[in-house]
């Protein structure tokens, strides 16, 4: 048996053991904290976001697909005070600091379009469409 498949069955059996797993789910948590979120949206044709509901006066429903950041069905963004300028995901427009935008809610891990903001304004329109 050729040396590189010798050492196939003892490889598998460490990838198994609870303690290489546990180091290999916070190596990639590691990762994933690193990532950078991208900060312009509005130049990425594949993106594919939806305003699906409302279900209070605080939060919105969205649908995200982007093969760059990933795909979240029924994400709950939240609405708050935009802490920096910036640009709408769904209309391209201009956001100020201070304006009420929709943003996804935080949680652990962070989702790739944590930093996407939606501008309130525009929510109401979306949900007729």
């Amino acid at each position: 048996m050729p040396e590189e498949h010798s050492n196939v069955w003892p490889r598998t059996v460490a990838l198994l053991d609870s303690t290489l797993t546990q180091q290999t789910v916070s190596e990639a948590a590691r990762i994933i904290k690193k990532r950078v979120a991208k900060p312009n949206w509005t130049n990425h044709a594949t993106l594919l976001i939806r305003v699906i509901d409302r279900p209070s006066p605080e939060t919105i429903t969205v649908s995200w697909r982007d093969p760059l950041s990933g795909y979240y069905e029924d994400q709950v963004w939240a609405a708050s005070s935009a802490k920096r300028s910036g640009q709408c995901v769904l209309t391209g427009g201009a956001i100020r600091r201070g304006d009420v935008i929709y943003r996804p809610r935080a949680r652990r891990p962070r989702p790739g379009n944590a930093d996407a903001m939606i501008i309130g304004s525009c929510v109401d329109a979306a949900l007729d469409s």
